[in-house]
């Protein structure tokens, strides 16, 4: 530093000073030497001597005298005039040496310009400077080097309205004004950096505005309570889900709205070394792209970005999360699927939904023979066509597969290769544009919970194979062509059926009174299909029944007067094409019902 330089110079000069001050007493001490000759020299010489002794010395020069001086006399006198040219001389290679010393100090801190003055103007109200940074006791420019903050973050703190600049004058200003009791007054580097990348989060996405804060830029909170809207286990306490035994973040999750607005920071990748959980559903405004830095996040195991504004194309860099279990993306994404998505060879749960992406799968990605979960649903752009059979045959231990909303391409068969797929639970093909009949391979999947294919073209009889189903609680048939009567002890075999939806086909005959031993029975909707008859008394054994809907069916008769009030404060709808009255009141609706009974008592 100047400085320091200059100090040193100083006292290299005295040092040298002090010498020739010990060689002049020592001059003077010696004793006179003989007289020497009489020197004789032309005047013009003389008068130049005494112009370098007035300029050098300040003792008066001694009138010319007529007789010559002793040697001793003149040797003293050029040895003061040599011992002070040596002393201007020394002081000029000094200011030489501070001149260059500066001049290689500003060369090479160049790459750090901008870094220092970014730390000192960081913001208007904060002004920093060396002297005054207590706590680090260091520069800030030293300090902000010392934090090895990315490039990327650097050029935003160079704006004091950023939320990286917000974030880091939060740091420093409490860094330096924590009191001596403060149990977080000299946190580690990893601890600072991690309030930091949290502060740019918080500050990136509005957080002031959030619903859920509590904690949040609390200097003397631990971060591990920063309030935070996660779904694990209601036995852990926040510090549990949060971070890890250490203190370290493992979550950063808002799984719920949130109210959150802006973008996700690239900073999150700071927390790279601990983070595990990263998830942002139901942020309707949080925008802007994925960050590619995502990709830095080498212990992350679970990816959650659903239901917000989030677009662009998906980065590549999502191929580097090796460690990935679970990938859930929905939003406004363009562009194809990153074949580096098939590197993620640990990924067990795999959900797109409501995309813009357009192209097919990459090859690579079937090869994934521990994916679990396959969820695609309304991503019109994408290819499927092939999806099914390329499921079946590269993942085996596939427990939910389920494809929705297919646009492009014609209608076509279900696959008989899903019927390999014999871990199956969950199984989901509707509105994807499938004509013929159901194929008996499906008949294998005995483990199904749940099956839904309404909203497509198929066609034949109420599937016979289903009463192999034991676990079967769900199953949605709705907008088909199915046809035929109802197999009255099919139903009956379905122990633990929760919810039947079989409207807009084209059944008819009567409802089988065996569905009133289906004990577990939710909902059961049968509008606008070809069913007559009387609704069964058999009904009222239905103690679970919530939702009863047979509007614009052939169903006629009077509806029993127990299941009247059984479903007064639940859902009835009853009305019909083929009757012009209309009674409504409270939940019973009546609109035109052939059904008498209840409050539709006008119906003839």
């Amino acid at each position: 530093m100047p400085g320091a330089y200059a100090v040193a110079g100083i006292g290299i000069w005295d040092n040298n000073h002090h010498h020739h001050e010990e060689g002049w007493e020592d001059l003077e001490g010696r004793e006179s030497l003989p007289d020497s000759p009489t020197v004789t020299q032309p005047m013009g010489e003389e008068e130049n001597t005494d112009s370098l002794l007035v300029l050098f010395t300040s003792s008066p020069i001694p009138p010319l005298d007529t007789k010559p001086m002793p040697k001793q006399y003149w040797r003293q006198r050029l040895f003061r005039v040599l011992s002070l040219e040596v002393n201007v001389v020394l002081l000029a290679v000094v200011v030489v040496l501070l001149a260059f010393m500066a001049v290689s100090i500003t060369n090479n801190g160049s790459t750090n310009t901008n870094s220092q003055s970014t730390a000192i103007q960081i913001s208007g109200s904060l002004e920093l400077s060396s002297l005054e940074l207590s706590k680090p006791t260091m520069a800030p420019t030293s300090f902000l080097d010392s934090l090895n903050l990315p490039q990327y973050t650097l050029e935003a703190l160079e704006n004091p309205r950023t939320p990286q600049s917000k974030a880091y004058q939060w740091l420093t200003n409490n860094l330096n004004n924590s009191n001596q009791n403060s149990t977080l007054q000299d946190l580690p580097k990893w601890r600072q950096l991690q309030r930091f990348a949290l502060a740019t989060f918080y500050y990136s996405t509005r957080g002031d505005y959030w619903v859920k804060k509590h904690g949040w830029m609390d200097w003397e909170t631990d971060e591990c309570n920063w309030e935070q809207r996660l779904s694990f286990r209601l036995d852990d306490s926040p510090e549990e889900l949060n971070c890890n035994a250490i203190g370290e973040i493992k979550a950063l999750s808002f799984r719920n709205a949130n109210n959150m607005e802006g973008t996700l920071p690239p900073e999150i990748s700071i927390l790279g070394n601990s983070l595990q959980l990263l998830a942002m559903n139901w942020q309707l405004e949080l925008t802007g792209n994925i960050p590619s830095e995502v990709g830095l996040l080498t212990k992350l195991t679970e990816l959650g970005l659903t239901t917000t504004k989030l677009s662009g194309s998906l980065p590549t860099e999502l191929g580097l999360l090796q460690t990935l279990n679970g990938f859930m993306i929905s939003g406004m994404f363009s562009g194809t699927i990153p074949a580096e998505l098939g590197n993620l060879g640990n990924l067990t749960d795999f959900s797109l939904q409501q995309t813009n992406l357009t192209g097919t799968f990459p090859n690579n990605f079937f090869k994934i023979c521990g994916l679990e979960t396959f969820f695609v649903d309304d991503c019109p752009g994408l290819d499927t066509e092939s999806v099914p059979e390329l499921v079946a045959r590269g993942m085996p231990k596939l427990r939910l597969f389920a494809l929705s909303n297919r646009v492009l391409g014609e209608e076509i068969h279900i696959p008989t290769e899903l019927g390999i797929l014999s871990e199956l639970e969950f199984l989901q093909l509707s509105d994807w544009y499938l004509n013929g009949t159901i194929p008996d391979e499906l008949g294998k999947l005995t483990k199904l919970s749940l099956l839904d294919l309404s909203k497509n073209g198929i066609s034949g009889n109420f599937p016979s194979f289903l009463s192999k189903f034991d676990n079967l609680g769900y199953l949605n048939i709705h907008a088909n062509h199915f046809e035929g009567k109802l197999p009255p002890h099919l139903i009956a075999q379905l122990p633990k059926l929760q919810k039947l939806y079989i409207s807009e086909n084209q059944f008819f005959g009567s409802i089988p009174t065996e569905v009133g031993l289906v004990s577990s029975l939710k909902k059961l909707e049968m509008q606008n299909t070809n069913l007559s008859g009387t609704l069964p008394s058999e009904l009222l054994a239905l103690e679970n029944l919530t939702s009863l809907v047979v509007a614009n069916t052939s169903l006629s008769g009077s509806i029993p007067e127990q299941l009247c009030g059984k479903m007064y404060q639940q859902e009835l709808k009853c009305f019909g094409e083929h009757c012009y009255n209309q009674v409504q009141h409270e939940n019973l609706i009546c609109q035109g019902t052939c059904l008498c009974g209840c409050d539709c008592d006008l119906c003839q």
